[in-house]
């Protein structure tokens, strides 16, 4: 199976948890920081890039005067224009297209974003090129995701785990990655902040309908990290009930294309 087809068969299984914050909290409600530095005015027109059901478009559409929400798959759209419709959010387009070939003309928008997509794209410096490009001189382009730990062979056991878990998931970077990702494509002022984000291992499983013995093999690399036998990165630890949680760390770097 290609990885468009990987992407397209996760998503569509998971169009339904991206709105539930019961299995989905972290992309819900804990998410709204990523964009507070972020320079928005009610006369921009912002683009996200890979918006999956457009929490990103959504949040954004309140400060800007037009959002363009742009997903490969075709269920995630549905289920955000759904979504966009209940909230009365009306400036909000919902389009199919792909984040590496935007259908866009250069310099068409104030702002592009992409938030929680880039561990799963193939090429992202392919695809914060074209973020780039779509991009007026002086508008700004904000990149969002979890990031790797720093030490190489954790962050490997990290994304071997996460790909596991769904194998759609290409590879996450560390924080100081994400950074020079912004940069090497000439942007300026690349500003990263990062926050760590404790979830309950269950509903994350239950979010991309992990099979039972993908999910038992997960939960034993985090047993082995609560008794020091491994390094996951995922800071591991069971609550008084018995229940599993871990910690991803999320990192969001904004920064402005030269005037």
């Amino acid at each position: 199976m290609g990885h468009s087809e990987k992407i397209e068969q996760a998503f569509t299984t998971q169009a339904e948890a991206f709105e539930d914050p019961s299995r989905n909290r972290v992309f819900t409600a804990d998410a709204r920081w990523v964009f507070e530095r972020l320079p928005v005015t009610g006369d921009d027109i912002v683009l996200d890039v890979a918006a999956g059901t457009g929490h990103a478009a959504r949040q954004l559409a309140g400060s800007a005067r037009t959002v363009v929400a742009l997903d490969a798959t075709e269920a995630m759209l549905s289920r955000g224009q759904a979504e966009a419709a209940a909230e009365g959010c009306d400036n909000v387009l919902f389009m199919r297209g792909d984040a590496a070939a935007l259908p866009f003309l250069d310099g068409s928008f104030d702002v592009v974003v992409s938030r929680f997509a880039a561990h799963h794209f193939e090429h992202p410096e392919a695809v914060v090129a074209e973020m780039v490009r779509c991009t007026r001189p002086g508008g700004y382009v904000a990149l969002v995701d979890l990031v790797a730990n720093e030490d190489p062979e954790v962050a490997e056991e990290q994304n071997r785990l996460e790909r596991l878990r769904d194998p759609s998931h290409t590879r996450m970077l560390a924080a100081i990655e994400l950074q020079a990702l912004l940069a090497e494509a000439g942007l300026e002022a690349v500003d990263v902040a990062t926050r760590p984000l404790e979830r309950p291992l269950l509903p994350w499983f239950a979010q991309a309908q992990t099979p039972a013995h993908t999910a038992g093999e997960i939960r034993q690399a985090l047993d082995a990290d609560l008794e020091g036998a491994r390094a996951t990165g995922f800071r591991p630890r069971t609550d008084e009930d018995g229940d599993m949680w871990f910690t991803q760390t999320f990192g969001s770097a904004i920064a402005s294309k030269p005037a």
